[in-house]
């Protein structure tokens, strides 16, 4: 009988954020980690939209791998030793489409705008501190106290509300006018050359930062790899781990009270599902027969997710097989 495959050993800085001791065992970790992962699942997956909204950063990152952390590293010393924060970079095709998409669209140009002249008003408030340590903390600072994040349930308010120049001083609007020009042409040479240059001076809270991350690097406080398990916790949109796995609630979070719609399908919702999906595995698009036909969850089960048809697809045995209960989102 083949022996179990043995999981690598967890590396100090993971053991850190996710607020295990030093003292615990390996197989400990593991076996707790498996536990919060298996009774509860990313309700994001089910909901399509996270319930915990800027809460999530509140939830701890999993370290960077030694590699990545090595190359950030590179880059902040190149900012420093060149004075410029940023990259000249070659367009690909998708970035090419987003550019000719901004420059068709005026709305997303004036808060494009209005983002860059918040940005950059912070930066210079902070660099009129006086020494480094107080200029990075008013630059990344704490967070805000939770309760800022109350929602305000008595008016209805659209997300993405149309930016008027009533709601802004002449001032203010003539410089968001200015920087919607700069954008415009910056995107337009970019289209015309093929590449995007975004360096710019770099500002002396940005210097004071990246100085002391420099400093403070050291190799050995980041993992080679990052083992799976830990990795699949983690939010595919903001990058923390879910809170989830740290503060869930029994009824509306567990497995097992969030099974609604994982049931048998019915014989109608596989034809539909064939004939949408037109009899090709949807992994490697190979023509398939009856015989050959197989169903497949985006979302395993196993992770929360449900047996209905927009989380259903058509694969072949090998492809299904291959895939497990893996899940990228």
């Amino acid at each position: 009988m083949a022996s179990k495959r043995k999981k690598p050993p967890v590396h100090s800085s993971i053991r850190k954020t996710l607020g295990y001791k030093p003292s615990d065992s390996d197989e400990d970790i593991y076996a707790d980690w498996k536990e919060r992962t298996s009774r509860v699942c990313k309700p994001c997956w089910e909901l399509k939209y996270c319930p915990y909204g800027p809460l999530v950063e509140q939830s701890p990152s999993l370290p960077s791998l030694k590699a990545d952390a090595n190359e950030h590293v590179r880059y902040l010393e190149q900012c420093l030793a060149t004075g410029l924060v940023g990259s000249k970079s070659t367009l690909d095709d998708s970035e090419k489409d987003y550019y000719e998409r901004w420059l068709n669209d005026e709305e997303i140009l004036l808060k494009q705008a209005i983002y860059q002249i918040r940005q950059d008003e912070r930066l210079s408030a902070a660099s009129q501190e006086k020494s480094d340590e107080e200029k990075i903390d008013a630059w990344i600072g704490p967070l805000p106290p939770i309760e800022i994040y109350r929602t305000d349930f008595d008016s209805i308010k659209t997300v993405d509300e149309e930016i008027r120049q009533e709601d802004f001083d002449e001032n203010m609007w003539n410089e968001i006018q200015r920087v919607v020009a700069t954008l415009r042409s910056k995107y337009q040479t970019a289209l015309d050359t093929g590449s995007i240059d975004d360096r710019k001076p770099i500002e002396p809270v940005r210097r004071a930062w990246f100085q002391r991350v420099v400093d403070q690097h050291d190799p050995a406080n980041h993992p080679d790899a990052m083992p799976q398990c830990f990795s699949e916790a983690e939010c595919s949109i903001f990058g923390h781990v879910c809170p989830v796995f740290f503060a869930a609630e029994g009824i509306t979070e567990t497995e097992e009270e969030r099974r609604i719609g994982r049931k048998q399908l019915t014989f109608e919702t596989m034809m539909r599902i064939v004939r949408r999906d037109n009899y090709r595995c949807q992994h490697c698009n190979k023509q398939l027969e009856d015989n050959e036909v197989e169903f497949d969850h985006k979302i395993p089960v196993s992770k929360g997710g449900s047996s209905e048809e927009h989380n259903i697809r058509l694969t072949c045995f090998r492809c299904n097989r291959d895939k497990s209960n893996s899940y990228t989102p």
